[in-house]
């Protein structure tokens, strides 16, 4: 029985930007090209596993699946124990007619019964090794495609009841039970015999953030009331924007500095996110000449980017990476962006700081590593930048309390769960801090609560590089060279850097620099550096102690929902609303160093059927789960695990479109980084439980890279310096999250930007009268 009567996504198109629009009609519209990828008996068998997968859905996936892979569109990544996509999707097939064809009747997968090809699927689901292969590699393969198939077409949004794109007109009736005019009640609201788990014990909440109200309050006035005019002399990004906010200002580019490969110019930076962005704009006020190198495009948040999960796919790096240890770690959205503005284009704009803690976790918990600076040295750089993104939330009382410039967003139903569920327990919560402008910031507009702030906000109130730091730059004479692929740092004979090899436009160039940084992040840094090799460094650029690549971190971010029968629609308002730090530092009583934080999050439908895919449904009973949508709430953790020598990106032996050898990321767990995770996982059923959830589900997942070239005080355990200065090459810096020694239990955007901010000071200050000194200096 329908559960949402009436509603048809559809039938909004005219309220949609005309961008969006197109997308999703080009979707749904008009007949399928020819398969390109499949053989006939292979498109016979992948057609009726999809089928079964999803419980004979209305709709034809195929052909999306093998554009996808015919034109190598796939999510960045590869298992190493299984082929590339393109190659994988045929070959599992033709090992699933082998495997109907060993049964009785011996006859191909897409003539069995459907009980037969579900006993199959269920035997390479629940198998350890299926034909050769790791079968949860193959079980995550099919499933990927088959959720991002589905559950991007509007019929299966009608089916779940989900609004769909809102852009222009974003969501204005947030919380429990509140629906917008259009939206349609479910008419079948209430989950069969549910019952009503028993909350978990919790861990004992390690800082109890006490502090005077009083005090808080008159700290908060102070930067909520606070003027914008000093920001905007530091940086006049904000008000750089097109009249009205929207997009981007086109004369802005035209105007741009140009400079040619033979100029010799004070700063070429590879990358263009969080840490190139930062430093392109401080070093361009400091009266530097500029270059940015990105792989990617210039974005334009009007023209390419959409209110759509699926046609945001191009916001990640998708060129391909091999994955393996023990613990692969996915790539994409949640930690690899692609194109100028870097991944804070689709992060989830949560900017909380790191604590005082987290850089001496070796002197504290006697885990990780120390820092070789401490908090003091980030609380200006902090106090800035939460002022230039800006940041908006109630005060902060945990690490080192603060209050935000800007007040709290409004909670959606999923932030209220969470607040519910942490009264009931005594947990302290907080909203916020997100870098979302709460009131108008310069030509930046308010929030519309659209919730697609992971596929880029077209709205412009979310902060990232491309809005906050690079208008600025621009007009101060940077030029930002898109579509530029980084292939190699070059050396002078005097064993200084002069230059960055990079691939555009189907020939290969030199820039010319005195100084050059690479802020590729935490895979592509250490890529590019291991592909610099020469005499002086066979084994990679600064690798003279086997540094380079290793330490490279991820959280551990467990993922929990709670089923209610109000309707939660937690789509809409912002992912990372509610969040708490009471677990952040280490409890002795535990058997697990360092901490965790939760907020809540807001998977879109693809994203929560993966979800729903991990707890180990498929067919009708994963069809049933994504009917509920609109019921659901989910907590998201991060979990500090800890730096080991051995997670490390190399060289692959494969080799990406330049003919580049591509990143090969091993990654496994230890005990404590187990424990923690098991840990955070306990909290948040706890939390949903507390709220009276009928029913939750967990599964594991990770977010946010860094190390890979991380801060020491010796070369013998780094890269780079406390300055983020190479040991090996004086003039060579980095500046992205691969230099963090440590992770945090925080998203690590603002430390990144922070740390990148205090180190361009340093260079300002004291670079023209050392090595490769500014030309304008010389």
């Amino acid at each position: 029985m329908e559960r949402f009567p009436g509603h048809r996504s559809l039938d909004r198109r005219r309220h949609w930007d005309p961008v969006t629009a197109a997308v999703v009609t080009a979707r749904v519209a008009g007949p399928r090209p020819p398969l390109r990828l499949f053989s006939p008996a292979e498109e016979a068998c992948a057609r009726a596993l999809l089928n079964r997968l999803l419980d004979d859905p209305p709709v034809d996936l195929l052909p999306m699946i093998d554009a996808r892979l015919a034109e190598r569109e796939t999510d960045g990544w590869h298992y190493a124990d299984l082929p590339p996509d393109d190659r994988a999707w045929p070959e599992t097939m033709r090992a699933l007619d082998e495997d109907a064809r060993a049964l009785p009747g011996r006859t191909a997968f897409a003539e069995l019964t459907g009980r037969q090809q579900t006993g199959l699927v269920e035997k390479v689901r629940r198998a350890h090794r299926w034909h050769g292969w790791p079968a949860r590699h193959v079980w995550s393969l099919w499933t990927r495609y088959a959720c991002t198939a589905y559950y991007s077409h509007p019929n299966a949004w009608d089916e779940i009841g989900f609004g769909g794109p809102a852009f222009p007109s974003g969501y204005a009736r947030l919380g429990i039970g509140r629906r917008e005019p259009w939206e349609v009640a479910d008419a079948h609201p209430r989950a069969p015999d549910a019952q009503k788990p028993d909350p978990p014990p919790l861990p004992a909440v390690t800082d109890p953030a006490r502090h005077s109200e009083a005090k808080a309050a008159l700290a908060t006035l102070r930067q909520t009331t606070r003027r914008q005019r000093a920001v905007r002399r530091r940086n006049a990004s904000a008000w750089l924007l097109p009249p009205g906010g929207l997009g981007f200002d086109r004369q802005l580019l035209d105007r741009m500095r140009m400079f040619h490969d033979e100029d010799e110019v004070d700063l070429v930076i590879v990358g263009c996110g969080a840490g190139g962005s930062m430093l392109a704009q401080r070093m361009a006020r400091a009266g530097w000449s500029v270059v940015v190198l990105e792989a990617g495009p210039f974005w334009d948040p009007l023209r390419d980017w959409v209110s759509d999960e699926y046609g945001s796919h191009h916001l990640y790096w998708t060129e391909p990476r091999v994955l393996a240890g023990r613990d692969p770690v996915p790539m994409g959205s949640n930690n690899s962006g692609r194109g100028v503005g870097g991944s804070m284009v689709h992060f989830a704009g949560y900017t909380p700081r790191f604590h005082p803690s987290d850089f001496e976790t070796y002197s504290r918990d006697g885990v990780g590593v120390d820092w070789p600076l401490d908090y003091s040295d980030l609380r200006e750089p902090y106090r800035r930048l939460e002022a230039e993104l800006p940041v908006a939330g109630q005060y902060w009382p945990w690490g080192e309390p603060h209050a935000y410039p800007h007040p709290p967003h409004p909670v959606g139903g999923n932030g209220e769960v969470f607040l519910r569920g942490a009264a009931a327990l005594g947990i302290e919560a907080r909203v916020g801090p997100v870098a979302i402008s709460n009131g108008r910031f310069g030509r930046r507009p308010h929030c519309v609560y659209r919730g697609f702030c992971l596929q880029g906000c077209k709205v412009n109130a979310k902060a990232s590089p491309l809005i906050t730091h690079l208008p600025d730059a621009l007009a101060h004479g940077v030029e930002i060279r898109a579509d530029a692929m980084a292939a190699a740092v070059e050396l002078g004979p005097d064993g200084l850097a002069c230059g960055v090899r990079y691939l555009r436009g189907g020939r290969e160039h030199l820039q010319r620099a005195r100084t050059v940084a690479v802020a590729g992040y935490a895979i592509e840094t250490p890529r590019l550096l291991l592909n610099s090799t020469g005499k002086r460094f066979p084994h990679g650029l600064c690798n003279d102690h086997d540094q380079v690549g290793r330490y490279v971190m991820v959280q551990g971010a467990p993922q929990t929902s709670g089923r209610f029968d109000q309707e939660i629609r937690m789509y809409k308002a912002p992912p990372p609303e509610v969040s708490t730090e009471a677990f952040y530092e280490t409890d002795p009583a535990k058997p697990y160093r360092r901490g965790f934080t939760i907020q809540n999050i807001s998977p879109l439908p693809i994203t929560w059927a993966e979800h729903v895919v991990a707890q180990g449904h498929w067919g009708p009973q994963l069809r049933q789960y994504l009917s509920d949508y609109v019921h659901w709430a989910t907590l998201g953790a991060m979990a500090e695990l800890l730096p080991q020598p051995g997670n490390r990106v190399t060289l692959a032996e494969e080799k990406d479109r330049h003919g580049l050898p591509v990143a090969h990321f091993a990654y496994s767990q230890c005990d404590n980084d187990r424990r923690l995770i098991a840990a955070a996982r306990g909290v948040m059923e706890a939390l949903l439980a507390a709220a009276g959830a009928s029913e939750v589900i967990t599964i594991d997942r990770y977010a946010h890279l860094v190390g890979g070239c991380r801060m020491a005080t010796r070369p013998e355990d780094g890269v780079v310096d406390r300055d983020l200065r190479s040991f090996a090459v004086p003039n060579l810096l980095i500046t992205d999250g691969s230099v963090l020694p440590t992770q945090g239990a925080a998203n690590p955007a603002l430390t990144i930007m922070a740390l990148v901010d205090r180190a361009a000071s340093v260079l300002a200050a004291g670079a023209r009268s050392g090595l490769r000194t500014p030309a304008e200096a010389s």
